[in-house]
């Protein structure tokens, strides 16, 4: 017997609160296993939940995959027992060994390259969308500048907005806090452009049908740009959060303002996830001890500096007169504000 979908979805989104990428997530499992029931004939009970747990790891599906319709059998007890059935059928089944993830790491020039290839749309429904090039580009630097999670770029509403300000608030967010990220030109100008004359209900990103842009259509747009520049890393949208906090990391901002910034409520998770990528942050680390720092070459300090300065990136800010030179022995630093 299958499970009542619109009654499930009912539950989950009203009596449980879920978010609505956890609706969506529990939906569309619920979809596979009702269509697994009605191939096999069996009702929901014990031994139809490991017959259907079989079959799936039989496909190879990762343990990460298997968690995810454990997390679907969750809400299904909890569904079972507000709707007075016997709900037992998930008792003594464990989750699976989580496998951290391989984690695929864009270099700056893959992120520019990226940004700055366009695609070409035909006609959809007799109608011209190439303006979709436009709004799919500045959805891939609004992820790249903030390292914000797909679905919090993708619910983002234009009341949320602070362009003048340069930065945008997420409401809705894995931990259930506020959260706000920062950005600067060009992704200022972009953002306003698109956002010129729409509602303050309105989705700062949408589609040709100026819906919500769905994360299976990004995917597949963000691959064929991807692929028409160049890049042959296996590509995601969240390539663009981890390689985010792989680069703050690395320019030697603190963890704690990195764990901030991209919300992670647990600076744990940060940690765990991401210092291990940032080797060379681990290793300056390791030489500021100061039974260490003695021994260490004082022309490796000396790089140290220059590449420091050299992260605030001023070269290149019109107010400021920046001269940092280093040769073998010698470090000059000279920054001076210019009057406007």
């Amino acid at each position: 017997m299958q499970i009542d979908a619109e009654d499930f979805y009912s539950f989950i989104t009203i009596k449980e609160g879920l978010e609505v990428s956890s609706v969506r997530h529990c939906m569309s499992r619920l979809g596979i296993f009702n269509e697994w029931l009605a191939r096999t004939g069996l009702s929901i009970d014990k031994d139809c939940l490991e017959k259907f747990f079989t079959e799936l790891k039989n496909r190879q599906l990762t343990n990460n995959s298997l968690n995810t319709y454990r997390f679907l059998f969750r809400h299904l007890v909890s569904y079972y027992k507000d709707r007075g059935f016997s709900y037992d059928f998930f008792d003594g089944f464990k989750s699976f060994k989580k496998l951290k993830p391989d984690i695929v790491i864009f270099t700056l020039e893959e992120i520019e390259k990226i940004i700055n290839t366009s695609l070409t749309y035909g006609l959809f429904r007799g109608r011209d969308v190439s303006f979709l090039d436009f709004r799919y580009r500045t959805m891939t630097m609004f992820l790249a500048y903030t390292g914000c999670r797909y679905s919090e770029a993708a619910e983002l509403t234009v009341r949320h907005l602070d362009i003048s300000a340069g930065k945008a608030t997420f409401i809705d967010t894995k931990t259930n806090e506020n959260r706000t990220v920062y950005f600067t030109e060009p992704l200022k100008s972009n953002l306003k452009q698109l956002v010129e004359g729409r509602k303050h209900t309105d989705r700062v990103f949408r589609n040709s049908m100026e819906k919500q842009i769905q994360a299976t259509d990004y995917s597949e747009d963000l691959k064929k740009r991807a692929i028409k520049a160049g890049i042959t890393k296996r590509v995601f949208p969240h390539n663009f959060r981890h390689s985010y906090i792989t680069h703050m990391l690395e320019a030697g901002v603190p963890i704690t303002e990195v764990a901030t910034l991209v919300g992670h409520k647990d600076i744990q998770t940060t940690y765990s996830t991401y210092m291990h990528l940032a080797d060379k942050t681990l290793a300056k680390a390791s030489m500021r001890h100061p039974i260490l720092r003695y021994k260490v070459d004082p022309k490796i300090i000396l790089s140290e500096l220059y590449e420091e300065f050299n992260n605030h990136q001023l070269q290149n800010d019109k107010r400021f007169y920046y001269d940092v030179r280093m040769n073998v022995n010698n470090l000059s630093i000279t920054i001076t504000i210019l009057n406007n």
